[in-house]
């Protein structure tokens, strides 16, 4: 593998894993909040603070030993 920048061969690969997580906002807490309240069920509350929403993607970059360029396979 050669770099596009300086036409290097010392290039080195790797897997880099992105993760993101989604909370709730204010608004989402006091809407839950609000509904466990009016329907006296800690049932429904439960779940919705245990509940994150998690995104993860893996991505292969090659990265170049001599200039420091990164780029994805």
């Amino acid at each position: 593998m050669v770099c596009p920048r300086c036409h290097s061969q010392n290039v080195h690969t790797q897997i880099v894993t992105d993760i993101r997580t989604k909370y709730r906002g204010c608004l989402g807490w006091f809407l839950w909040i609000l509904l466990a309240i009016c329907t006296c069920g800690l049932i429904l509350i439960i779940p919705a603070i245990t509940n994150d929403k998690t995104k993860t993607k893996h991505k292969t970059v090659a990265i170049c030993q001599n200039c420091g360029k990164k780029w994805r396979i």
